[in-house]
């Protein structure tokens, strides 16, 4: 007989045809068990880690217990949680299927997990950027310490979108944000009817052209087609001198947030390119192109006197560059184009294109096909241990990565369209917070993260990396956003906006007041910084904001949340416009005028924003007056003490719209903003009748336009033109003063009149009957074409 184990139970010892039931002990945290998920039976678990509550993974068995169960019956996810003990009551050949069983159940989940549309809910921490140069606790679900390996499932292709797109207003379309603003709109679209207002816009849209010098190519180079485009480069780039001042200017303002190059890999490149300029290598290497297009996205930077003094080059860059270095792009081959110095001109392209105000459904398109490049190339798979290329080549692919993302999530939010980046684990993708004297091409393994309250020369673009995740997801939940939904989770995505914004670096955060020892460059990326990661929440609550009101508590949070981060925007000009700014931090104009290239369309929207809260606080007072609540015995009413008066936001606002005026002569400029605003501003300022509210906008439209048409003449008669001056005051002459009176018995009939006659030998004056109509659209409808 065979002797019996001292291990083995009792119903052992049954008959062996009797049917038995394998024990099942409950292993699982509380919670899984609830919601039947699989556990990984770790603490906290990664389904808690993941929901982002840790604190509720509790077990009913005590850990002993846990670690008594068979090792068959326990799925490892990390070679530092194997038992190193098995079980010995274990025999080898029953259980084993049992464990090969559960390790594919959990893979299957996991791979799900992957496929599926959950968000990243794991919370920002303030902690060192790397431990295995991973930031787990910013970006990646895995929080609980677990390292993934390179093997972790590759991108699947599939996630690639092909096919035609339909084109469609997104959330931040003039058309889309009027439709908000219902007795705005109506007025607008009977502004056909107005003699006065189509009259004082045909004359600023006439103004503005007449303001506004078309930079032209030199003429020289008119045989674009006949000769290669890294010939043409070479012959039109600019000076040493030339060159020098805009790559200064480049490293210094524009390698912080959007990061491209390795600085002095470029530098010395740079600097053998002068040694020997016409070597032969640089016809067939992508160098030249990289070049011209650090000169074009550096050049709005400059003033007045750099293109004064440098006329030839500020013509060549500002267009002409730009289109041959994207000629040169698309005759690239196969090969080339899989070169990462070409993906590198791509994204400087794109950024001197937004810098040049490209339409930004263009931009959109244009980002899009740059992702998808970069993923052709690899760049959103973890390369960590991958043994073909070194850590100074990952490093650069990761840092140019979170660059190509970034500018492809803003030119969604700016075209008001879908995301149409993967959700992938952007943690091991993340950049070293390093600065670049740190490493070089000779490095073999990169030196450790320096913490977060240091600065390094690519802090900034950590920090927007740790916010990424948060911020895509923001955007997916915008598509979501209708009436009568459940605002829980949009407030909730929104809390964790305003907690990436609490956690920015020290030596990124804005202060009240500039500090000193403060330069420009750092002010700019500050402040991009914060718009960057603030636009997604703005985008997410706007809607809810600008819609139809409810009574309850999240309703005012969002409100409120808007509100502030609308204020903050708006309080940014305050720190590049001319006429307020530290006259001894800015000597001249040229922040002012990147930080509108960069932000306009942000001050449009935070300045709707705020009239938007304005007309939603104007019903509820209504609301309260006609129908007081009606308070049960023993409650108290919801306390919602407005922080700021219609009086103070009004000021604002109309602040706003003299900035806006004041740049009409600038690149860039919209009369329809302008108009717009104005109009919107006057329409949400009081409750009043139907008739009084037509004559408030009327009066703000009037006044806009004058002020518009004073300032472009101050403008145009400061430049020279081929033309007869006299001719030109005498189209625009009037019997009336050129500002408006801004007190009530203002009337449409104090504005100035156009001469009843134009003189038939001016060409001015043909010229300006020529000019379309300013309300006339091809749909004959105010979609106006932004």
């Amino acid at each position: 007989m065979t002797p019996i184990s001292s291990h083995v139970s009792p119903a052992e010892l049954m008959d062996g045809t009797q049917t038995r039931k394998r024990p099942r002990p409950v292993v699982s945290c509380l919670r899984c068990r609830e919601k039947k998920l699989k556990c990984d039976r770790i603490v906290p678990c990664e389904n808690c880690t993941k929901s982002g509550c840790p604190s509720d993974c509790t077990y009913n068995q005590s850990q002993a217990s846990l670690d008594a169960l068979p090792k068959a019956k326990r799925v490892q996810l990390g070679s530092e949680a194997v038992d190193q003990h098995p079980d010995p009551r274990v025999e080898p050949g029953r259980n084993a299927g049992v464990g090969i069983i559960e390790d594919l159940q959990l893979r299957l989940a996991k791979l799900e997990e992957l496929l599926s549309a959950q968000a990243n809910l794991g919370s920002l921490t303030d902690v060192s950027i790397r431990d295995s140069r991973y930031i787990r606790d910013a970006c990646s679900p895995q929080s609980s310490g677990i390292t993934q390996s390179a093997s972790s499932p590759p991108f699947l292709g599939t996630l690639v979108v092909k096919g035609t797109r339909t084109r469609y207003h997104g959330q931040n379309n003039r058309i889309t944000l009027l439709n908000q603003f219902s007795e705005a709109k109506e007025f607008i679209d009977q502004c056909t009817k107005d003699p006065t207002v189509v009259g004082l816009a045909k004359e600023v849209q006439f103004l503005q052209s007449k303001s506004k010098l078309s930079p032209s190519s030199p003429e020289s180079i008119s045989d674009l087609e006949s000769s290669p485009e890294l010939l043409q480069l070479r012959a039109y780039l600019p000076s040493k001198r030339v060159c020098d001042q805009l790559l200064e200017s480049y490293t210094l303002n524009f390698e912080k947030t959007l990061r491209i190059f390795h600085v002095p890999t470029f530098i010395r490149q740079y600097n053998e390119f002068w040694a020997d300029p016409d070597n032969e290598i640089y016809r067939s290497c992508g160098f030249l192109p990289q070049l011209t297009a650090v000169l074009a996205v550096a050049l709005p930077l400059e003033d007045q006197s750099f293109k004064t003094e440098h006329t030839p080059s500020w013509e060549y860059l500002h267009m002409p560059a730009v289109n041959f270095v994207r000629l040169w792009l698309g005759k690239l081959g196969r090969k080339e184009q899989t070169e990462l110095a070409t993906l590198q001109v791509e994204a400087l392209i794109l950024l001197a294109r937004r810098l040049r105000l490209v339409a930004p459904e263009e931009l959109w398109r244009e980002t899009g096909t740059l992702v998808r490049s970069a993923m052709v190339m690899g760049l959103h798979l973890n390369l960590t241990e991958y043994a073909g290329l070194s850590a100074f080549q990952i490093e650069q692919r990761r840092r140019l990565w979170i660059t190509i993302v970034e500018m492809d999530l803003q030119a969604s939010i700016a075209s008001g369209m879908p995301v149409t980046i993967p959700e992938i684990d952007f943690g091991p993708l993340t950049p070293a917070n390093l600065n670049d004297t740190d490493f070089d091409d000779s490095t073999v393994e990169l030196p450790p993260s320096k913490n977060l309250h240091e600065w390094t020369d690519s802090l900034a673009q950590v920090t927007l990396a740790m916010s990424l995740p948060h911020r895509i997801r923001a955007m997916m939940l915008v598509r979501t956003v209708g009436s009568g939904m459940d605002l829980s989770e949009i407030v909730k995505q929104g809390r964790r906006l305003e907690e990436c914004l609490r956690l920015i670096p020290s030596p990124l955060k804005l202060e009240q007041a500039p500090k000193s020892g403060d330069n420009p460059t750092m002010l700019l990326n500050r402040v991009l910084l914060d718009v960057y990661t603030r636009r997604p929440l703005l985008c997410l609550y706007r809607p809810i904001v600008m819609g139809e009101g409810c009574d309850d508590g999240a309703f005012f949070e969002i409100q409120q949340s808007c509100l502030e981060s609308s204020l903050v925007i708006l309080s940014y000009q305050d720190y590049f416009d001319p006429s307020v700014a530290d006259l001894d931090v800015f000597n001249s104009t040229s922040y002012w005028d990147i930080f509108q290239l960069f932000c306009k369309n942000d001050i449009l929207w935070a300045a709707l924003s705020v009239c938007g809260y304005m007309k939603l606080s104007t019903q509820q007072q209504s609301t309260a007056l006609s129908s007081p609540p009606q308070l049960q015995p023993g409650s108290s009413p919801t306390p919602r003490a407005a922080t700021h008066t219609k009086a103070s936001l009004t000021r604002i606002v109309e602040n706003t719209l003299d900035g806006l005026t004041r740049r009409i002569g600038e690149t860039g400029s919209n009369l329809k903003d302008i108009l717009l605003l104005a109009v919107v501003l006057q329409s949400v300022r009081a409750r009043g009748l139907g008739q009084m509210k037509e004559r408030w906008m009327q009066q703000g439209a009037t006044k806009a336009l004058s002020a518009c048409r004073q300032h472009l003449l101050l403008s145009v008669s400061d430049q020279s033109f081929a033309f007869n001056l006299a001719d030109f005051a005498q189209i625009l002459q009037s019997t009336q003063p050129m500002f408006p009176s801004t007190g009530p018995q203002f009337t449409s009939t104090s504005q100035p009149q156009l001469p009843d006659f134009l003189a038939e030998s001016s060409a001015l004056a043909t010229e300006f009957n020529n000019l379309g109509d300013p309300f006339t659209f091809e749909d004959g409808s105010f979609a106006w074409n932004i």
